[in-house]
This record gives structure tokens, C-alpha cells and sequence, in this order.
């Protein structure tokens, strides 16, 4: 085997290790949407109020339990962690499938929250450990097969949902639970090795750098959080084009298309989109390896706020200029496979990914929290052209901060 070759089969060698990883992060998404849908069927006399109550329970708890997950990682390892919160995840569901009432349903659906918190901070921690020693460019690749599997398994989620609720085979939380026993087979032929346990580094130690990702990381997840409402606002503008088919189904039999969004081709949409910002991350890597990281974050700064306006301002012709608006996306699509492969890199020395990592859970689950809850307000009261104006405002505020030090500190920022 020649010299060339070596590198290569390392590099796939680490990758083909980390697809059972990839696989448990889908899942674990691909249940929590499952769920999301098959409680207006299973509870149709949940008000709306009443069933956002029971999901802001889960993100709030994998919001908050994050830190605590990255410390019980560093104790247990990953597949210690990822056996037990698969197990628990998956029982949860179980149990809520017979919960005699709703407070029963908030109490498991909170360790269904602290369950899924562990294995994405686990799963995060072990990208990081198993992208170390190969290339900065194919390290950004890797880590974007994370946030990739992270937002792709919520697209199969809901289309799994969809079907089966055509299907009228969608009533309780059993399938949710089998999705997560899925994770458990995964854990238990996961071989990622744990990070090395070196002296002189606290378990509950943060790196101090990773602190300086914190603010544009946020400013990303407000507008996920934004994004999880595009349904609601797309039905809002009828903006939605009806598919004969489905709309036949959803006005005899309530849909979960219908439920996604008030149109059946929202949640179509919603579904395409998810898939569309998985597959423009795998591209903002191969852009982030290219350029180096600090330009990608440079440029991913100015794309994504004038892709925002773009769509706020010709949303009315949305499907003309929905070409356009892509094209100015896709460089922001790096930022966040570049934001893990520096928090990967700043890693690397003490190997406590634990903690970090769990920050990384915390700001993520707080702003798509915060960004549901302003921009529906925001909506609401002025409209898709201020809130985009507003978000793409805020993004170039809180990108600052991280940009600067990035490109100050110079890490990685000359093409690999």
C-alpha cells in the first residue's frame, strides 16, 4: 500500500466508526418527531397551550441537563452513556404510551429530554474524539455528518409519521420507543474509543476557547428555533400549494400534514427542507475545508443575514426566487460544522469533551427555545419582513464576537 493510501483508509477507518454514532443522533430526532405528531392523535383534546407545555418541558430539560451530561460522559464513557440514556429514552416512551394522566406525561417526557440530552452530548463528544488525527478538512466533514444525522432525523421522523398516520397506524408512543431502541443496538457495537483521562484536567473542566463560539452558536439556534415555526408562518401567508391527494385524506381523517402545517404541502415542505439543510451542511463542510475555517465563518456571517432578507422581502413569490435565496444560503450552511470542528480542535489537548460539549446542547436547546417563542411574537405583531430584518440583525451582532476571535487567535483559518 502506497503512502498516499494510508491517510486515505485512516480517514475512512475513522468515519466508518463514527456511522453507528451518526445513526443513534437520527433516531433519537426521528423519535422526538414521531412524538411531536402522535400527540395530537393520541390527546385530541389537548389544547394547544396545554401540548406546548408538554414539548418545552423536553427541550427545556436537554437544554439545562447538558452540562451534567458532559460530566456523567466523562465518567461512564460513551457507550456506558449512550446504553443507559438509550435504554431510559426508550422505556420513557413506553411508559407514556400507559401514563394514566398528563402530569405522568410531563414527568417522562422530562427524562425523555434528559435521556436525549445525553446522547447527543455524548455522540458530540465522540465526533470529536474520533475526527482527531486526520486532516482539518476531512475533520469538518466529519463533523458535519453530525449536525447532518442531528436535523436529517427529524425530516425521517416526520415522514415516518406522516405515512403511518395515513396508514391510521399512528395512536400512542410505542413507535417512538422503537426508534429509540434502535439507539441501544447501536451503543452496544459502537467502538469509538472514550477520550484518554489525562491528570491536571477536571472532569467538569470547559475549555475556555469553546466559550468564544458560544455567541454565534446561539444566534444559529434562534434562527432554528424560527425555523421550526415556518410551517405556522407559511400557512399564515398561504403561501402552501394543496396536493389533491393528501388534502383528501387530511379533511376525512386529521392528518399529521395537516397538523404539521395547515396546509397538506407544508409539512411536505417542512420534511423537503429538513433533508435540503442536511444535505447544504455536507456542502458548507467541503466550503469550510476549502476556504479554512475563519473565512467560512466570515462569509457564512454575510450569507446567512442576506439570505434572511432575501426571503423576507420576495416571499411572495417565493417558489421564483427560492433559487436565489439557496444560492445565498449555502455558505452559511458551513457555519456549523466549523463552529464543531473548533470546538473539536480546542478540545483536543485537555480530551474533556464532556463539559463542552454539553454547553454546546445547552445554548442549542435555549435558542430554539427563545427563537419559537420571540419570533412567533414578532410575526405576529410586524410581520415576516421585520422579523427577518430583525433576525439577520441579531446574527451579525452575535457573530461578531466569535469571528473576531476566531480569526485573531488564527486557528485554522489557511486551507488545510
Amino acid at each position: 500500500m502506497s503512502n498516499q493510501e494510508n491517510p486515505r483508509r485512516i480517514m475512512w477507518l475513522h468515519l466508518s466508526r463514527l456511522f453507528l454514532v451518526y445513526l443513534s443522533v437520527a433516531v433519537v430526532r426521528a423519535a422526538n418527531a414521531v412524538f411531536i405528531v402522535s400527540i395530537a392523535l393520541t390527546y385530541p383534546g389537548l389544547s394547544a397551550a396545554t401540548v406546548g407545555q408538554l414539548l418545552a418541558v423536553y427541550s427545556i430539560v436537554e437544554a439545562l441537563s447538558g452540562f451534567l451530561c458532559g460530566v456523567i460522559y466523562e465518567v461512564l464513557g460513551l457507550r456506558i452513556s449512550l446504553l443507559i440514556a438509550s435504554t431510559v429514552l426508550s422505556l420513557s416512551y413506553v411508559a407514556m404510551d400507559v401514563a394514566p394522566s398528563f402530569s405522568y406525561l410531563l414527568i417522562f417526557n422530562a427524562l425523555a429530554g434528559l435521556s436525549a440530552s445525553m446522547i447527543l452530548v455524548s455522540s458530540l463528544s465522540a465526533v470529536a474524539e474520533g475526527t482527531m488525527g486526520i486532516s482539518a478538512a476531512k475533520r469538518i466533514f466529519g463533523v458535519g455528518g453530525f449536525e447532518a444525522s442531528n436535523l436529517g432525523g427529524y425530516a425521517v421522523g416526520f415522514a415516518l409519521a406522516g405515512f403511518l398516520e395515513i396508514l391510521g397506524m399512528l395512536r400512542g408512543f410505542m413507535v417512538s420507543s422503537i426508534l429509540a431502541f434502535v439507539s441501544i443496538v447501536t451503543s452496544i457495537f459502537i467502538t469509538v474509543a472514550r477520550s484518554e483521562l489525562r491528570t491536571g484536567y477536571k472532569i467538569y473542566q470547559v475549555d475556555r476557547r469553546s466559550l468564544y463560539l458560544v455567541p454565534m452558536w446561539f444566534g444559529m439556534a434562534m434562527i432554528l428555533g424560527v425555523g421550526f415555526l415556518s410551517p405556522k408562518i407559511l400557512s399564515e401567508l398561504k403561501l402552501g400549494v394543496s396536493i389533491p391527494f393528501l388534502a383528501n385524506i387530511s379533511n376525512s381523517y386529521i392528518g399529521s400534514f395537516e397538523d404539521i402545517g395547515a396546509n397538506p404541502s407544508i409539512g411536505l415542505l417542512l420534511i423537503l427542507a429538513l433533508l435540503g439543510v442536511s444535505l447544504g451542511i455536507m456542502i458548507g463542510s467541503m466550503i469550510s475545508a476549502k476556504i479554512g475555517k475563519g473565512r467560512s465563518l466570515i462569509l457564512g456571517a454575510v450569507s446567512f443575514p442576506a439570505a434572511l432578507i432575501t426571503a423576507g422581502f420576495t416571499y411572495e413569490n417565493l417558489l421564483l426566487y427560492l433559487p436565489l435565496i439557496i444560492i445565498i444560503a449555502i455558505p452559511a450552511l458551513s457555519i456549523p460544522p466549523t463552529l464543531i470542528t473548533l470546538l473539536a480542535d480546542y478540545t483536543d489537548e485537555s480530551r474533556r469533551r464532556g463539559p463542552s460539549s454539553g454547553i454546546y446542547v445547552t445554548v442549542l436547546g435555549i435558542g430554539i427555545g427563545l427563537g419559537e417563542i420571540l419570533g412567533g411574537k414578532i410575526f405576529d405583531l410586524y410581520g415576516l419582513k421585520i422579523l427577518t430584518i430583525l433576525l439577520a440583525l441579531l446574527f451579525l451582532i452575535l457573530s461578531l464576537p466569535t469571528i473576531i476571535y476566531v480569526n485573531k487567535a488564527k486557528v485554522s483559518i489557511l486551507p488545510s
